[in-house]
């Protein structure tokens, strides 16, 4: 695992910075382009053991041109290092096929239209419209989805499975005596989509807790994926009346990493108080204080995954294909775990 100080010797900047920038100090001042840097490298040496240990390396150079086409802006990526991790798979991929990658951070169809002409492939990632998937396939036949699923008839794609991921986490944290658990999770509005996207997290927790004894709904709360939102669903949950959840089971690891101060700043001791775990395991995670318990998503692994199924249409793969990766829990300081490591 790579610590601070390797962070900061790769980055160009003191071990105090990488650890404000981690763990989301709103009042450093630092350059978005620097803060995006301290991420990208933090990825980059975690990411290097695991890819050492399983490469996968080819002489063959593929004169392939893919856009990679994003739901987020470069500042909305920021505050969730998820979809960082996804986009540093893919551009390790492509460097090793000899492709070139663009990224497009738009889904307006007249601006990222220009950026899409001439491209053998288009790789989309996150949430969209039904219209924009079916205007991604008219700009290049060869499309693939990464974090949705949306139409598995047409299009490829490559996803967790999120129900299970939650039920089985909680199964564990029930194992281990948790019985009155809060949720604090993130929506995303798109538009032809019945409810908000991102709320699949929060049904399945809902669902668990039902089938269990109950839900305190008041428990349930939702915002955006930020810690900024973490924050403010913090201070909404300390503001109810009554005792306090024994855990907060949290949508993201950016809203656990929120949340987490949200809680210190009220005096409140983690995990002696009140446990947290996230979704995600970004390399901020292992670094907060205390370190977040987290369900880990191989979302590298997502990125290349979606390169490889590319390749696989672009050689003659008519057949849409869709690859669920699986996920499992690392246990850290933020949540007790006896009986499970």
């Amino acid at each position: 695992m790579a610590t601070i100080k390797d962070i900061a010797a790769a980055a160009g900047v003191s071990t105090a910075t990488v650890s404000r920038v981690l763990n989301y100090d709103n009042t450093l001042s630092i350059s978005e382009a620097k803060r995006k840097r301290i991420f990208e490298v933090a990825e980059q040496l975690d990411y290097a053991s695991p890819r050492k240990r399983a490469a996968r390396r080819t002489n063959q150079s593929l004169s392939l041109n893919v856009a990679m086409v994003h739901f987020l802006s470069p500042s909305q990526e920021l505050d969730d290092p998820y979809y960082i991790a996804i986009r540093m798979g893919m551009e390790q991929r492509c460097r090793e096929l000899g492709i070139t990658l663009q990224t497009v951070y738009s889904t307006d169809e007249k601006e990222a239209g220009p950026a899409l002409r001439g491209m053998n492939g288009i790789i989309a990632v996150g949430k969209f419209s039904l219209q924009f998937c079916d205007w991604l396939k008219q700009q290049c036949p060869y499309l693939v989805f990464v974090d949705s699923s949306p139409t598995e008839s047409i299009y490829d794609s490559v996803v967790i499975d999120v129900v299970t991921a939650v039920h089985q986490t909680l199964s564990q944290l029930w194992q281990l005596g948790y019985r009155n658990i809060a949720y604090l999770g993130g929506h995303e509005p798109v538009a032809d989509f019945d409810t908000l996207l991102g709320e699949q997290r929060r049904k399945a927790f809902i669902e668990f807790m039902r089938d269990h004894g109950g839900c305190h709904e008041d428990w349930v709360i939702t915002d955006g994926f930020s810690p900024c939102s973490g924050y403010r669903m913090s201070q909404r949950l300390l503001a109810l009346t009554g005792e306090l959840p024994e855990l907060v089971f949290c949508g993201n690891d950016s809203i656990a990493i929120g949340a987490i101060r949200g809680f210190q700043e009220a005096g409140i001791r983690i995990p002696e108080q009140l446990a947290l775990v996230g979704i995600n395991d970004i390399p901020t995670a292992q670094y907060t204080f205390p370190s977040l318990t987290t369900v880990k998503v191989y979302s590298e692994m997502m990125g290349e995954s979606a390169i490889d199924l590319l390749i696989e249409q672009i050689g003659g793969r008519i057949v849409p294909k869709k690859v669920v990766l699986p996920t499992q829990v690392v246990w850290r300081d933020s949540c007790r775990s006896e009986g499970i490591r």
